[in-house]
Formats: structure tokens, sequence, C-alpha cells
């Protein structure tokens, strides 16, 4: 459970990092159109612009309004789908569809308010924009319920049916398993039915090999009366 919780963790950290980089590229937009500046800072405008210019010059990225829009509404987007928060029973695929289409007409279909010198209404209205944007998204994602969002990790494809059943004979060596299919939590058998042909154990240093499965050998073949040679070599 930690692991899942730690992986969880991790996810929520790389859908804020692209919605963090989605509206840097909001506010690279605005300055690279607008040029208003905020603060009393020649140099930091200056390498705010050679950063800019070297993206448009590389990909076109400033070239229209629309592309580092564009580039932005991509990773809100992602960054919006890649979580799940709590339903709310307020909020509706009608609400839902409203928020979007009144963020889409705000946040592109802006442009003219440039070519007639309106500056600050282009950047009050791309904010306005992507915020609905943004909410319209949130919601979305709370309210679609497919499989994808459901088992984030694929953990139930890469999940399989294995042996539940014990093979127990004179020589065979048995460990218990618990082991996730199906959506459910089902307990079955390790069976080395003949350890004569070898058996070897590998893990990374910690990982659990000698708890849960060298000691259960050891006491199994003590208890079978196998005779043993045990060498433990740790290195210096």
């Amino acid at each position: 459970m930690s692991q899942q919780e730690d992986d969880l963790r991790a996810l929520a950290k790389i859908m804020d990092f692209l919605r963090a980089v989605s509206i840097v590229l909001v506010v690279a937009n605005l300055y690279w159109f607008t040029r208003v500046e905020t603060v009393e800072s020649g140099w930091f405008y200056s390498t705010v612009h050679k950063i800019c210019a070297n993206f448009n010059r590389t990909c076109g990225l400033f070239s229209t309004t629309f592309n580092a829009k564009l580039f932005a509404l991509l990773l809100l987007g992602l960054s919006c789908f890649g979580t799940r928060g709590v339903r709310s029973e307020n909020i509706t695929w009608r609400h839902i569809g409203v928020t979007i289409a009144t963020g889409s007409i705000l946040f592109l279909l802006n442009w003219w308010t440039l070519d007639i010198g309106m500056r600050y209404t282009y950047i009050i209205s791309t904010v306005a924009g992507y915020i609905c944007l943004l909410m319209g998204g949130i919601w979305a994602g709370r309210m679609l319920k497919n499989n994808m969002m459901d088992d984030r990790f694929n953990d139930e494809n890469e999940s399989f049916m294995q042996e539940t059943k014990l093979m127990d004979n004179q020589y065979s060596i048995n460990l218990p398993t618990r082991f996730y299919y199906q959506k459910k939590w089902h307990k079955g058998w390790i069976n080395v039915v003949n350890p004569f042909r070898a058996t070897i154990v590998l893990g990374t240093p910690g990982s659990g090999k000698s708890y849960a499965v060298i000691n259960s050998f050891i006491k199994q073949m003590i208890e079978k009366g196998y005779s043993g040679y045990i060498y433990d070599f740790k290195s210096v």
C-alpha cells in the first residue's frame, strides 16, 4: 500500500509540473504579444526575451498567438485528466460544457484585441479563459469514470491467475503466496516439487529474499530430513 501511495504522489507531482509549464507558456505568450512589464528590472526582461526568441526561432512557438496557447492547452488537459478528485454532485456535464466553451472563446478567439491595441483586454480575456478551461478540465476529470483512472498504474492488466493448489510431496518445498487478480486478493502457492533440479532466488539487497524464501526453504528442508551445507557469504 505504501508503494502505491508513493506512486500516486509521484504522479501528482508530474501533473503539477505539467500544469506549471502550461501556465509559464501562457505568461510567455502574454509577454511576447503585449510587452507589458510588471517589474522594474531590465535584465529580467532581456533574459526572458532571449529565451522566448530562441523558442520562437527553433519551433515557431510565438509566430502566432495560437501556437503557445495550443501547447498550453495540451499540457493543461494532461494535467487535468491525469489526476482524479472527488466528484461534486452540483456539477453536471452542462456546467462543464458551458465553462469549457466560454473558456475556449475567451482564450483562443481574442487575437483581434491586439490588432486594435487593446493589450490589457487581451491579457484579461486570456487569463479568464485559461481559468475557465482549468475549472472545466478539473470538473471533467472528476466526472469521468474510466478504467484508466480507476487503474492508474495498469495493475489489473499486469495481474494474472497464479497457482492456488498445494502440490505437496516428500521432497517438495511449498511457499504460500498472496496475489491480486480480477479486483480480488487470492491465496496461492509456489510449489517447488523437485528441488533437486536446483533453485535460484534473485533480488536486490533488502528485498526480502531471506525472510520470504530462504528461511522457509531451510525450515521445510529440515522438517523433511534434508542434509545441507549453508554458506552465507558477505563481502566487506
